[in-house]
């Protein structure tokens, strides 16, 4: 019985060294799939930050011709507009300088009716012409002399 039992043991252990190399084996080749999956994603990461740096360096050119087309722009709004204070119009891009452009209209607009209600007020209303010195020059000597006896007296 005993050789028995040590015979079914051998057999167990024999079975469980396969089944551990046969786990082994898989657990080996496991790993090399995986090795090659993450070398395959460092690959593609690196390609992807690669796309990701040449897009950065794109979006910094074409904001910097965005702010050059911004900055003509208010030039020339400055320019085409010279009845508003330049310091009126300002902002960062198209919309907000066309937004201070209108608010500019509005406030010029109410200057100036203000200013234009103060000139009317201050008008000399026409009527006769202030009273001044006659003129002489037509008369004759004799009425020349007659008009300066007179203011004499």
């Amino acid at each position: 019985m005993e050789a028995e039992t040590k015979t079914h043991e051998n057999i167990t252990n024999h079975e469980e060294a396969e089944s551990s190399e046969k786990g082994t084996g898989e657990l080996t080749l496991r790993i090399e799939q995986l090795q090659q999956a993450a070398a395959e994603k460092d690959c593609v990461i690196n390609v992807l930050e690669q796309n990701l740096s040449e897009v950065m360096k794109q979006q910094k050119e074409s904001d910097s011709r965005l702010a050059s087309a911004v900055n003509s722009y208010m030039k020339m709004i400055r320019e085409n507009n010279a009845d508003i204070p330049a310091e009126l119009i300002n902002g960062s891009s198209i919309e907000e300088i066309d937004n201070s452009l209108a608010m500019a209209r509005i406030l010029v607009g109410k200057i100036r009716q203000g200013l234009e209600s103060e000139i009317s007020a201050a008008r000399i209303p026409g009527g006769a012409p202030v009273r001044g010195e006659p003129d002489i020059a037509g008369l004759s000597p004799i009425e020349k002399i007659k008009y300066a006896m007179g203011r004499k007296q």
